[in-house]
């Protein structure tokens, strides 16, 4: 890994590869992209059979901050995988999240350190 990968991982609360794979084993497990629509259409996105999105900024999610249950649903138990383009919004949807109630949030970084996990 690069030190990029380091720094960002240690600043911004990264799960690690392990754990990401181990939630993404579980078919109720929701991966949510707070990137951009232009980054994902730019760039594509990852492949999961619970996907969302919604667009967050370092600071604010307003979608997420307003009623999380629009777009994660109402289950707090539910485990999300949340990822952007380097981890910094990911960690503000991940803060957000945790402050509404969600029990399980992981912030699997950027989409570049997601080599792991299958594209579309």
């Amino acid at each position: 890994m690069s030190n990029d990968y380091e720094t960002r991982a240690a600043q911004y609360g990264f799960a690690t590869q392990d754990q990401v794979l181990a939630a993404m084993s579980d078919e109720k497990t929701i991966l949510l992209d707070v990137r951009t629509q232009e980054e994902i259409a730019g760039s594509g996105k990852v492949k999961a059979q619970n996907w969302a999105m919604t667009k967050c900024t370092p600071s604010t999610c307003p979608a997420l901050e307003k009623d999380p249950s629009d777009i994660v649903g109402d289950d707090k138990d539910v485990t999300i995988v949340v990822y952007c383009r380097s981890g910094r919004r990911a960690s503000q949807a991940k803060s957000v999240l945790q402050e509404k109630g969600y029990a399980h949030v992981l912030n699997a970084g950027g989409l570049k350190d997601l080599t792991y996990l299958e594209k579309e």
